[in-house]
Formats: C-alpha cells, structure tokens, sequence
C-alpha cells in the first residue's frame, strides 16, 4: 500500500512538472520575439524552423496546450484526492482541493509562466520538438472542439470577431503608449511611429497648408518675382494670376534665378520655361496614397481642391515627412508652429495651428477628427463663433480668446495642467 501511495506522490509530482511545462510554452509562445526567430530560421536553426511553424498554428498550439494542461491537472487532482481520502476519509477530498489548488497555482502557472516570460524565445527554442508532437497528438481534440465552438456560436448567433486594419493599427498604439510609459520609447519616437500608423487613414486636408497661408508670386508683377524668391527659403513657389486661388503653375527658384539678365531683371520671355504645371488632387486623398504619389512623379508639391474645384491648400513632400519625424526645421523652437510658452504652464497659440501639430509638441489628446485648426477646434467644440475675452474648459485644458478678425480667431492663450507641463 505503501508503494501504491509512493508511485502516485511521483505520478502527481510528474504530471505538475508536465503542467508547468505547458504553461510555459503556451506564455513563450505569446511572447516570442517572432524577428529573433525569423533571423535564426534563415540561418538554417532547425528548432528555429519549427517554432516558426508553431507561431503559424498558434491558435490551434494554445488550445492543444489549454486541453492538454486541464487534463494533467485534473488527473493529478484525482490522484491526490484519492490518496488523501485514504488517510483522511471524506476530509480528504478538502484537503486534496486546497493542496493541489496550491501546488498547481504556484508550480503549474505562476513560477512557469514567470520564467517563460525573462526567456521566451529560448525557452520555445529548447521545447520546440516537444511542443510539435503535442500538437500532432492533440490536433484531434482541437479539432473537434473548434467544431463544437462553431455549433454553439451558429446556435446562439454569435458571430467571430472579424480582424480588420483598424484593429491592427489600435492594438499596435496599444503597444507604443504601453512601452512609453514604461520607459521603453522616447515622446519622439511615439510619436514618429503613430504618426507612420496615421498616414493610411488620414486625409491630405489635415496637415496641408492652407491657401491663404500659401507663399505665392502673381504672374502680373514680374517686378516682384527676384524680390519675393529671394526673401523665401522655398525652392518651389505657387503662380497665379487675377486671384490667389488662380494657379497656373510653380515656379522652379533656381531656374528663374537662372533667367536674370546683365541689368539684374528677370526675362519675361522665359519665365514659362521655368514655371511647371500645377498638380491638382482632392482633399479626400489619403496622406499614405500621396506619399507614393509623390515618389513616383517625382514631385514635391500638390495643389488640395474641394469637391467643386475649389482651391483649399497646398500639401508637400515635407509635409508629409514631418508627419512622421516631426517638425524639420527648429524643432526645439515652438514659435516655428505658430506656439510661444508665455508662463510656467501656459501658451499663445494662433489660431491657425495645425490642431495634430499642437497635440505632439505639447502632449495632448485634442480631437482631431472634426477639425484641422486649433481655432477650427473650438468653434466645432463650442458650436459658436467664441468672442475675444471667452474662456473655455476642455479635457482640463484652458482656452482663452485673445485676438478675433471677424470671425476668424487669431490669437489665444491656452493654459495646461500640471501633468502637461512642458520645459521648451
């Protein structure tokens, strides 16, 4: 009786190590470092090769580990439960319970499943052969049990959850923000990476400049043109001619500069020559299709029109580039956007700054969907057109009124929380 007893302590010892195996696979398995893996695979890592083929079975490998595991802990608690109902008769079944509850918690999950996660690939690598014939042999068990899923949910009308891009996209922001706050990313490098998320599904009328901030040259004054290329640092500048929203073109800086004369003026009969033709696209363009717009044409500026051919702004190659490094030129300098720190936790801001510009550089969470300005931000936020003066509370920040023309706000103050402080 006594090597019965004997025998089933080292069943019971045997199937706990089993389960702590399994649970850590199944924790490795989910935090794999699939580059690391991916690298050794290439280099011919035959354990390598086969963890590659488990992450490809995931779902199945899991829910093989889950039957698998159940089955060992249950087999090791009536195992346990009868030895101890011998000693202890019908109290042993509470005692079996609150042992094995121990055992299994602290042996079988905890500790495994801790470990696993210090080395996940490794611990994968080592257990790879094993984990491949635990799935062959439970593939059966798997497989019936997904059809049984699929039965109950067809019976109660549940549908699967459907994995889309957007999905994605938030689940991997998910990941940014959880590694910045544990000190894994820098702000910048948040930023940089969303900002690479937000290309698919934001539109070209976010971030484009807009036509009444475009540096442009009238066609009528050819008199203007030296003084005006030589005052801006832009290598391409926007022709119109009669009105602003009139382009006929864009004017290359160094092939008109090339067209001066002995006397210093420019050859009107070559200013065409240097003046390429204008590129039109709709507002409803999408940054990311832009980008590549770009590349392929080998352009550097687009001209953004309404529905009814309305000229609303301009989008360039660096546009969309700082969108994901952030601002190019002065990027400690807050008042290159238009922002100047006024107090110890306060700003004037124009009313015109892009509302995405002001949320990365000050670390805010505005609402960007309604809006493309700051001052474009409150009006849809307060449904009116504030006056200078007015004050308004939103996500605990401060917006004040300083400067209106019409009913266009210029200027305002706008005052952080504490936790937003910023040391530009």
């Amino acid at each position: 009786m006594e090597n019965l007893n004997l025998v089933s302590v080292i069943y019971i010892i045997c199937l706990i190590v089993i389960s702590a195996i399994l649970s850590g696979s199944e924790t490795s398995i989910t935090s794999i470092r699939k580059s690391k893996i991916h690298k050794l695979a290439n280099k011919g890592d035959r354990n390598a090769l086969r963890v590659l083929k488990l992450i490809e079975k995931k779902n199945d490998l899991v829910s093989s580990i889950l039957v698998g595991n159940n089955f060992v802990n249950i087999l090791a608690s009536a195992l346990a439960t009868a030895i101890l109902i011998k000693f202890y008769g019908d109290d042993g079944v509470i005692y079996s319970t609150i042992v094995m509850s121990v055992l299994i918690v602290i042996f079988a999950e905890i500790l495994p499943k801790n470990i696993a996660l210090l080395k996940p690939d490794r611990y994968a690598l080592t257990l790879s052969f094993i984990l491949t014939l635990f799935l062959k042999c439970f593939s059966p068990f798997v497989y019936i049990i997904k059809k049984f899923n699929l039965l109950i949910f067809k019976i109660f009308n549940i549908e699967k959850q459907k994995v889309t891009d957007a999905s994605v996209r938030e689940d991997i922001r998910n990941i940014i923000n959880m590694h910045e706050d544990e000190g894994i990313l820098l702000k910048d490098e948040r930023d940089m990476l969303n900002g690479i998320l937000d290309l698919k599904e934001m539109t070209v009328e976010k971030i484009m400049t807009h036509r009444k901030n475009i540096y442009s040259i009238n066609i009528d004054q050819p008199d203007e043109y030296f003084k005006k290329i030589s005052q801006s640092s832009f290598s391409r500048i926007p022709v119109w001619k009669e009105s602003p929203n009139n382009i006929l073109g864009v004017v290359h800086a160094k092939k008109l500069l090339a067209n001066i004369n002995e006397s210093g003026k420019i050859d009107l009969k070559n200013i065409n020559d240097s003046t390429l033709d204008p590129w039109f696209i709709p507002e409803t363009t999408k940054v990311k299709d832009q980008l590549n717009a770009f590349i392929d044409r080998h352009e550097k500026i687009a001209f953004v029109v309404d529905e009814y051919g309305e000229l609303m702004g301009l989008i360039s190659l660096e546009d969309i580039i700082e969108e994901i490094v952030g601002n190019i030129f002065d990027e400690s300098d807050l008042s290159t956007i238009g922002i100047r720190k006024i107090g110890k936790n306060s700003f004037r801001v124009r009313g015109d700054v892009n509302i995405r510009d002001m949320n990365r550089t000050l670390d805010l969470n505005l609402n960007e969907k309604n809006s493309s300005t700051v001052a474009g931000f409150l009006i849809y936020e307060t449904e009116t057109f504030p006056d200078v003066g007015q004050t308004f509370k939103f996500n605990n920040i401060l917006f004040e009124i300083l400067n209106k023309k019409n009913n266009q706000i210029t200027q305002l103050k706008i005052t952080l929380p504490e936790k937003n402080k910023i040391t530009h």
